[in-house]
């Protein structure tokens, strides 16, 4: 699963210094960079190969702003094949939407919790891994935090890449190594770690050891899912 972030503060997509410029000579761009980088790891333990693929933060062509559009342009079907299609689905979206804003990311994890429910539902046995990239600071804090916090109990992991030269600080809260554990609206918490976030610069020069511990906290994210689900189903 993947996230996109098009909001306006991007830039101009047709413009070489916007995070959203297509390189006519086949360099991707830092998007296409994180997700290549991630997904070329995560897509062998998905077999189909096929992901859902949404886009956040843009004006459809004669719609209102979208926090959460399929990114192939199909109104009901999110999934496309392999990276590539992720690749090609991502500068489709590209040419067919108006960059807008906030940045929120509260109905995007609430789409793809909904799929992990589902799947757990129908006894599919299936574990999800949602890569967001953004650019900027989530503006919906409680929204997100509550989505997450609702998301902790279904077979998911979030998995949150900056990119672009903006402080991400204030994105730490998104990390329970950072931070304090992260509490809903209601007063509830989190049941199980399964959220992390680090800048795409981090990824570079010392950054591969960045990517791997990304990635390499996901096992125990499993995990740790998979023993409070035993729990659940013996008592």
């Amino acid at each position: 699963m993947v996230g996109v972030d098009f909001t306006a503060s991007n830039g101009n997509p047709r413009l070489p210094d916007s995070l959203h410029y297509i390189d006519p000579s086949g360099r991707p761009n830092v998007y296409q960079k994180a997700i290549l980088e991630i997904g070329d790891v995560l897509q062998y333990y998905d077999p189909p190969k096929r992901f859902p693929a949404w886009g956040f933060g843009a004006r459809p062509i004669d719609g209102p702003v979208s926090h959460c559009f399929n990114l192939n342009g199909s109104t009901y079907q999110p999934e496309v094949d392999g990276i590539q299609g992720i690749m090609s689905a991502y500068i489709s979206a590209l040419r067919n939407v108006s960059l807008a804003g906030p940045t929120l990311f509260g109905q995007l994890i609430s789409t793809a919790m909904a799929i992990a429910s589902q799947s757990l539902a129908e006894n599919q046995h299936k574990y999800f891994i949602l890569l967001i990239v953004t650019d900027g600071v989530v503006t919906d804090f409680q929204e997100t935090i509550d989505a997450i916090i609702k998301a902790s109990d279904f077979p998911i992991s979030i998995i949150v890449v900056g990119v672009g030269g903006a402080d991400f600080k204030e994105m730490e809260f998104l990390d329970p190594n950072k931070g304090e554990k992260l509490e809903s609206s209601t007063g509830r918490v989190a049941s199980r770690d399964m959220i992390q976030f680090a800048p795409m610069k981090d990824m570079h020069g010392t950054g591969i050891s960045t990517l791997q511990s990304l990635l390499a906290e996901v096992p125990g994210q499993f995990m740790t899912y998979m023993r409070t689900r035993e729990t659940q189903t013996d008592s």
